[in-house]
């Protein structure tokens, strides 16, 4: 499931309308700037369906939107919140680590506590693959 972050990182980043924004993983050994941010961040997977010898996992990954508050952070979250759905709901990862993936589908957005001075909201995209086990 963590395959997925690459193909996710790499379209964000081709995104133009976030040329202005740092696109970073979360697992990534990087300082929390430079800002804006768009972080990407797997936040955990549930079971769709368990049978005998294959379980449907589905996963949740995380667009964190991170600015410092201004006069313009909401106008540049919200140009970012279009930038990021348009790139990601509906789009089919494909094939990653060796599973074919279902499209990503928006579920939730929510704000964030941050640091004081900043403004953050997260987007949460769902999406799943099928894990095969032992016959």
């Amino acid at each position: 499931m963590f395959a997925l972050e690459s193909p996710i990182l790499a379209r964000l980043a081709a995104d133009p309308a976030l040329s202005g924004w740092a696109v970073r993983s979360s697992a990534a050994e990087t300082s929390r700037r430079p800002l804006p941010a768009v972080e990407v961040r797997c936040e955990g997977a549930d079971i769709a369906d368990a049978r005998n010898t294959a379980v449907a996992v589905g996963v949740a990954w995380g667009v964190h939107l991170v600015t410092q508050y201004s006069a313009a952070a909401m106008g540049e979250l919200d140009a970012a919140f279009a930038a990021v759905v348009a790139s990601l709901h509906n789009w089919a990862p494909g094939t990653q680590g060796g599973r074919a993936w279902q499209r990503l589908l928006l579920q939730q957005v929510q704000r964030e506590t941050t640091d004081q001075g900043l403004v953050a909201y997260n987007l949460i995209f769902k999406t799943a693959a099928r894990y095969d086990g032992q016959p």
